[in-house]
C-alpha cells in the first residue's frame, strides 16, 4: 500500500513541477500577447529569472520521474508548435519539422507508448485551455486552437485526446491530471489575488 501511495504522490509532484515549468516558459514567450489581452503573466513578476525558474522546476521534475516529466515536456514543445507549423526557426527548420524531430527523439528516449500518452495528454490540456481563453486570445490577435477549429469542435477533439491518453496509459493518467490540475488551480488563484 505505502509503495503504491508513494509512487502516486511522486508522480503527481513530477507532473506538477513539469506543468509549472511549461507554464513559466509559456508566459515568458507570450508576455507581449498577454499584455495586449490584459491577462496575468508570471514573466512580469519573475522577469529575466522566469526561464531559470522554469529550468529548475523541469530539473526537479526529471529528478523525481524523468520518463514522465521529460516526455511531457517534449509533448508540450510539440503541441506548442501547432500554431506555427510553417514558421521558420533559428534551426532553419519549420515548426512541423522541429515537431517531428522532437517526437522522434521522444520515441527513441521514452518509447512509442509513453510519447503517445504525453502528446495526447498535453494536447487535451492545451485544447481545454484554448477553449477557456478563446475570447482573450482573439482580442490579443492570437488564433488559438478553439478559434481555429471552432469551440464545439475544440471540445470534441479535447474529449478524443483525453480518451486516447487514458487508453495509452491509464495508470499515469490520474497522477498526471492531478499534478497538472494543482498547478492550473494554484496559478489561477494566485493570479486573481496578485496585483499585476
Amino acid at each position: 500500500m505505502w509503495p503504491e501511495m508513494f509512487e502516486f504522490l511522486s508522480t503527481v509532484i513530477a507532473a506538477a513541477c513539469c506543468s509549472a515549468a511549461v507554464k513559466l516558459a509559456d508566459d515568458y514567450l507570450d508576455m507581449d500577447y498577454d499584455a495586449i489581452a490584459g491577462k496575468p503573466n508570471w514573466a512580469e513578476i519573475l522577469d529575466r529569472g522566469t526561464m531559470l525558474y522554469a529550468m529548475f522546476l523541469l530539473a526537479l521534475a526529471a529528478g523525481i520521474n524523468a520518463t514522465l516529466s521529460l516526455s511531457l515536456f517534449f509533448a508540450s514543445y510539440i503541441v506548442g508548435m501547432f500554431s506555427c507549423l510553417r514558421d521558420k526557426f533559428p534551426s532553419r527548420l519549420n515548426g512541423f519539422q522541429e515537431s517531428m524531430l522532437a517526437f522522434t527523439a521522444g520515441i527513441i528516449l521514452f518509447g512509442w507508448n509513453q510519447m503517445m500518452f504525453s502528446v495526447c495528454f498535453v494536447a487535451a490540456v492545451q485544447l481545454f485551455d484554448d477553449y477557456l481563453d478563446a475570447q482573450s486570445d482573439q482580442l490579443a490577435g492570437q488564433r488559438n486552437l478553439a478559434n481555429r477549429l471552432g469551440k464545439v469542435e475544440c471540445i470534441v477533439v479535447f474529449l478524443l485526446c483525453t480518451i486516447l491518453a487514458w487508453d495509452f496509459d491509464n495508470q499515469l493518467f490520474f497522477p498526471a491530471l492531478a499534478g497538472t490540475t494543482i498547478v492550473y488551480l494554484l496559478s489561477s488563484r494566485l493570479e486573481r489575488v496578485q496585483v499585476w
